[in-house]
């Protein structure tokens, strides 16, 4: 690579921070790659010194915790990838608004962080894929699963909704469970029947309703729920799906 991977390490508990800070160095250490680690037991200074590509944030301390820190990164325009690291379980479901890359639990760091760590690499390295669909006039088109926001059953088409397009793509000579095997390594998640909606983009799960990106609210199969939120959550702790 041409120039160093910025990396930061946040945690209140200095152990694990040191147990952070071998783990990456250790992981990321690979012909090619330059490494740039910062480590801060606290998210204020995080937050005060510069731009990151990768940041993994505790998301239990003290003051400002790893939530609140993502959110400001955020808002202040951080496209960092953001890594959460804890042994909350119960508050992933608390972090979609700010798009994590993935979780790790931190009884598990050691095993899963450089597996994490690879794969982020990688996809740094390579081009997206590209999916082609047929639409209408059999215009073909090549989609990046990324783009897609979510996919919805129209009876014998099938349509795309795609980020920054105002109208859907309409995909015809594939059924809807074609479509989902096409997709469901890509990041998607069957929410009902006639519904696919991409990870990436989710912003809140209810009993009723997933909300995306830009106040999409889509439906929810009433017996969906439960797998909803085990799929979501398997995403978020492997990241085993491909872009």
């Amino acid at each position: 690579m041409s120039s160093a991977i910025r990396v930061a390490v946040c945690d209140d508990d200095a152990v694990f921070l040191d147990i952070m800070t071998a783990g990456i160095t250790a992981a990321l250490d690979r012909p090619g790659v330059s490494l740039e680690l910062k480590a801060y037991s606290a998210g204020a200074p995080l937050l005060a010194d510069g731009a990151f590509d990768l940041v993994f944030l505790d998301i239990d301390m003290p003051e400002m915790d790893g939530i609140r820190c993502a959110q400001r990164l955020r808002a202040a325009g951080s496209e960092a990838d953001i890594v959460f690291v804890s042994q909350m379980e119960d508050r992933v479901f608390g972090i979609f608004e700010v798009h994590p890359w993935c979780f790790i639990r931190k009884s598990r760091f050691r095993e899963e962080a450089p597996a994490v760590l690879h794969r982020w690499l990688d996809e740094r390295r390579v081009h997206s894929e590209v999916l082609l669909f047929t639409g209408e006039h059999n215009v073909t088109r090549s989609v990046r699963p990324e783009d897609i926001l979510y996919a919805e059953s129209a009876g014998k088409t099938q349509k795309l909704f795609l980020s920054g397009s105002e109208q859907p793509f309409v995909i015809r000579g594939l059924s809807f469970h074609e479509l989902e095997e096409q997709l469901e390594t890509s990041g998607f998640i069957r929410i009902h029947k006639g519904f696919l909606a991409n990870y990436r983009y989710i912003c809140r799960i209810t009993s009723r309703s997933i909300l995306l990106d830009g106040d999409i609210s889509l439906p929810v199969g009433r017996d969906r729920l439960t797998v909803i939120r085990e799929k979501y959550l398997a995403l978020m702790k492997s990241k085993t799906f491909s872009v």
